[in-house]
């Protein structure tokens, strides 16, 4: 079905249920009441309030540790405390709850396929922050960001690409919004886009829209574009690899393997059930060997020799965060990639000689 059809199968048929998308290792969940959008919860931490929030520029870093490591404790709403603490107002965290479950469903709209189901249960109206959308409203945008996503991918073919200022560029005569500032910032440390996503816990399309606009601004000119992707090979066969990969416990070459076989077919639901099997294994062998949770890892080197050595953006990223307070569950809470991901960049960082743990 195409995505405008299954939400109008919803909404106009007054279904009250759980609307899950699913792709890749990305799962979208939209609540519904009698048709109607309620609420929205996603497994991209960008999708997540808290990060939606550091994007917007509401909350600091610090404030949402504060709020992340208050909720472990109360199992409250993340909202409902940045309120409490007085981190930020009741209105801006009903907007801020709107406004992401809105990127939710628009950024449905740029998937080119995906597997869907619906169930008319799977969550308690008491565990939500409800808020009302209007979903023609939602459908219009929907369409109208395909159309923009399209053309943005004509100028940036992937989040790769690398851009940099105009040199005619006089940025004292433009007028640039906080978001821009920061990425026009980012273009002068010559990161790529993708790097720029994970520094301001955005999403693809926030950030791209906004590197979009500079462009067509003439601000920024695209310097560096990436080389196509490989030739892929059959998602059965691929499959049928992971699982003798799963059989003899190499659990992270079976997590990249089933990861291409949903890139090339997302409704190959056991893929992604393999996935969550070998992550939970990675974790739990982390936590128990290598990586406690309440362990604070620090650096054995001096931060300024960090560029000797050549780590991704995501693995600097990470480094970054590492400051001799936070323990590992406070970096994985506060940051925008997995937790999968972040224990690997600090079990690597170990293994560099780099980071030891106290």
């Amino acid at each position: 079905m195409d995505l405008a059809e299954v939400l109008q199968w919803v909404t106009l048929g007054r279904k009250t249920g759980s609307l899950t998308f699913i792709r890749n290792k990305i799962k979208n969940h939209i609540f519904l009441k009698d048709g109607q959008i309620i609420s929205s919860r996603s497994n991209e931490p960008t999708k997540q309030i808290g990060h939606f929030l550091l994007f917007k520029g509401k909350i600091t870093e610090t404030q949402l540790k504060q709020g992340l490591e208050y909720q472990q404790h109360t199992r409250l709403a993340l909202g409902k405390i940045l309120v409490q603490k007085g981190f930020i107002t009741q209105d801006e965290v009903e907007l801020a709850l709107i406004g992401r479950t809105q990127e939710v469903i628009y950024d449905l709209f740029l998937w080119d396929d995906g597997y869907f189901h619906f169930t008319g249960t799977g969550f308690n109206l008491d565990d939500l922050i409800l808020i009302n959308l209007d979903i023609n409203a939602i459908l219009f945008e929907g369409v109208r960001r395909k159309d923009e996503w399209a053309r943005i991918r004509r100028v940036f073919p992937s989040n790769d690409a690398v851009l940099a200022l105009r040199p005619d560029v006089d940025l004292k005569t433009i007028q640039l919004t906080p978001v821009q500032k920061k990425l026009l910032f980012l273009v002068n440390q010559g990161k790529r886009i993708s790097e720029m996503i994970l520094e301001l816990h955005g999403s693809d399309f926030l950030v791209n829209f906004e590197l979009f606009h500079l462009y067509l601004s003439e601000v920024v000119e695209v310097k560096l574009v990436a080389p196509p992707p490989p030739p892929t090979v059959d998602p059965m066969q691929l499959f049928n690899k992971g699982l003798d990969q799963m059989q003899n416990r190499q659990w992270a070459a079976a997590i990249n393997v089933f990861q291409e076989v949903l890139r090339l077919d997302p409704r190959f639901t056991r893929a992604d059930e393999q996935i969550d099997q070998a992550e939970k294994a990675i974790c739990q062998d982390y936590y128990r060997t290598t990586l406690p949770a309440h362990k604070i890892p620090y650096f054995l080197v001096p931060e300024s020799n960090l560029t000797r050595y050549d780590l991704t953006h995501e693995e600097g990223f990470i480094a970054s965060r590492i400051n001799g307070a936070w323990d590992l569950k406070s970096i994985i809470m506060l940051s925008p990639l997995r937790e999968i991901e972040i224990l690997q960049i600090v079990d690597k960082l170990m293994t560099l000689g780099l980071v030891g743990l106290k």
